[in-house]
C-alpha cells in the first residue's frame, strides 16, 4: 500500500472538527513525513484547519538541542508555527517509560479544547507494540494496539498513519526528498521494541514478505473485537449501576465471570482507575465477588473496593486522621469545627434530644478499639456494632470523629448520643454533625 499526502484525509475527516490541527514533531522520519502531508494538503486548498507543531524535548539526548533546531529550521521553510517545550524525565525506573509518561502529560497539558493533536506512529509501531504486549500477556484490548484516536486532556489525540508501514513513509519521503533526524537509541537493542525491531521481525518478513497485510487485517479485527467488548461494558455498566452510584452485586453475580471481568474494567476506567490487569480482575471476580460481605474490601493500586448495602464502591483511600487530641466546646454556640485531615465538624443548637450543656469541654478522639455507647432505651453495645447497624459506609468507620468527657464516650455523630449526655426537656442541647471527607470516585467527565 503506497502512501501520499491525499490519503490523510479520510482519516481527518472521520475525527472530530478541530480549529487547529497540532503535529507531534519528534524530528524523526514519521513525524516529518506527516507535516509535511498536511502542508501539502493546505497548500491545495483542501484543509479548512489551522496547521501548527509542537516539539518536547526531553533533554535525553546529547543531540536534543540539535533535534529541536531541526524542528525549528523545517517549521520556519514551511510556514508552520511551532511550540517547543522542554520537560523533566524522572530517573527512577525505564528512561523510556518516564519519558513517554512525561511527554504525554506535557500533551494533555497543552492541547486546547479545539485542537486535535496528530501523531505518526504507523503500522509497524503498531506490530511492536502487539508483539511486546503478546509477550506479556495482554488481552483483546492490548492486543488491539495503539488506538487510532482517543481523548487527551481538553482536545483529542488522532494517529493518521497507522495503516501505512515505515517503508512506504520512507518511499514517500525520498520522493519529495525531505531531511530528518535519526534516533541513535533506535539501534539500542538492550530496549525491547528495538530488539523486536531489529532481531525479530526481520526474520518474519524473511519467511512471510507480505505478512504486514495479513497483520494488518488481524489488528484490524482485535480492534473490531475490544470495541465490541467495550459497547457490551457499556451496556452491563448501565444495568449495573445504582441510584447511589455503586455496582449491585446481585447484577454482577448474574453474569458470567468474563462478563463480570469486563463490566469491571469499564467501570474503573469510568473512575479514572489505572486498569489493574487480567490477574488482578480475575482474583476480584473469583474470590472476592462469590464471597463478598458486608464491609468487605478489596485492594487495588490506587484505590479501594468496597462492599456496602449491596453495591460495589470505589474508594480513594486517604491518611489515616490526626492522632494528637481536639477539643471544642458546646457552649460556644453553632461551631463549624475542622478536623485535621478529616472533615469537618459542625456544632448547632437543637432542641430535640442533643448533647446536654457541659461545663467542659469534649476531647475529638479516634477509635482505639473496645469503645461501647449506651443509646436512649437501647443496652450498651460495643461500637463496632453499632457503626454496622447505622448503615454508615465502612470506608468511614475509622474515620468517625468520637467526642469524649475525659474517658467517656458522648457522642458518635451519625449514631448517636450517650442516654446519660441527652439534654432534658426545657434544656438547649448541641447536635454534632461530621461533614465527612469525600472519597468516592465519581465518574470522570
Amino acid at each position: 500500500m503506497s502512501y501520499s499526502a491525499d490519503k490523510l484525509l479520510p482519516a481527518l475527516q472521520q475525527a472530530p472538527a478541530a480549529k487547529r490541527y497540532v503535529v507531534a514533531l519528534s524530528g524523526g522520519l514519521d513525524s516529518v513525513v506527516l507535516l509535511h502531508s498536511l502542508c501539502a494538503l493546505r497548500a491545495e486548498g483542501q484543509l479548512t484547519s489551522e496547521i501548527s507543531a509542537l516539539h518536547i524535548n526531553h533533554n535525553l539526548s546529547p543531540i536534543a538541542q540539535q533535534w529541536q533546531a531541526f524542528c525549528q529550521q523545517i517549521c520556519a521553510d514551511w510556514q508552520v508555527s511551532l511550540h517547543t517545550e522542554a520537560i523533566e524525565v524522572s530517573a527512577s525506573g525505564s528512561i523510556e517509560t518516564a519519558a513517554r509518561n512525561s511527554r504525554y502529560q506535557a500533551f494533555r497539558e497543552l492541547l486546547q479544547a479545539d485542537e486535535l493533536l496528530l501523531m505518526a506512529h504507523h503500522l509497524d509501531d503498531q506490530i511492536e507494540t502487539v508483539l511486546f504486549r503478546l509477550t506479556r500477556g495482554a488481552g483483546a484490548q492490548g492486543l488491539a494496539g495503539i488506538p487510532a484516536q482517543r481523548q487527551l486532556g481538553s482536545g483529542r489525540l488522532l494517529r493518521p498513519l497507522l495503516q501505512y508501514g515505515r517503508a512506504e513513509l520512507a518511499a514517500y519521503a525520498a520522493m519529495h526528498q525531505l531531511a530528518w533526524q535519526e534516533d541513535e537509541s533506535n539501534s539500542d537493542q538492550q530496549h525491547d521494541r528495538n530488539y523486536l525491531r531489529h532481531q525479530v521481525l526481520p526474520q518474519i518478513e524473511k519467511r512471510w514478505p507480505d505478512y504486514r497485510q495479513s497483520w494488518r487485517k488481524s489488528l484490524a479485527l482485535l480492534s473490531e473485537n475490544d470495541d465490541l467488548q467495550k459497547q457490551l461494558g457499556a451496556i452491563d455498566l448501565r444495568d449495573a449501576t445504582t441510584e447511589m452510584g455503586g455496582i449491585s452485586v446481585a447484577v454482577m453475580q448474574s453474569l458470567g465471570s468474563a462478563r463480570q471481568r469486563n463490566l469491571l474494567r469499564c467501570w474503573l476506567q469510568q473512575l479514572g482507575v489505572r486498569d489493574p490487569g487480567w490477574n488482578t480482575l480475575h482474583q476480584f471476580v473469583s474470590e472476592f465477588i462469590p464471597g463478598v460481605s458486608r464491609g468487605s474490601k478489596f485492594a487495588l493500586e490506587s484505590c479501594d473496593v468496597y462492599q456496602h448495602q449491596a453495591q460495589l464502591f470505589a474508594v480513594q483511600p486517604l491518611p489515616k486522621p490526626g492522632l494528637e487530641a481536639q477539643t471544642l466546646r458546646l457552649d460556644d454556640g453553632a461551631i463549624d469545627f475542622s478536623l485535621n485531615g478529616n472533615g469537618r465538624l459542625r456544632i448547632e443548637a437543637s432542641q430535640v434530644e442533643g448533647i446536654c450543656p457541659l461545663p467542659h469541654a469534649l476531647q475529638v478522639k479516634y477509635r482505639e478499639g473496645g469503645e461501647s455507647l449506651k443509646l436512649k432505651g437501647r443496652p450498651q453495645k460495643k461500637l463496632k456494632q453499632l457503626l454496622q447497624e447505622s448503615g454508615m459506609p465502612p470506608w468511614q468507620r475509622q474515620r468517625v470523629p468520637l467526642l469524649f468527657a475525659d474517658a467517656e464516650l458522648v457522642c458518635v455523630p451519625g449514631v448517636g448520643i450517650a442516654e446519660s449526655y441527652l439534654a432534658q426537656s426545657g434544656q438547649n442541647g448541641a447536635q454534632v454533625v461530621w461533614a465527612a471527607p469525600t472519597q468516592l470516585l465519581a465518574p470522570k467527565s
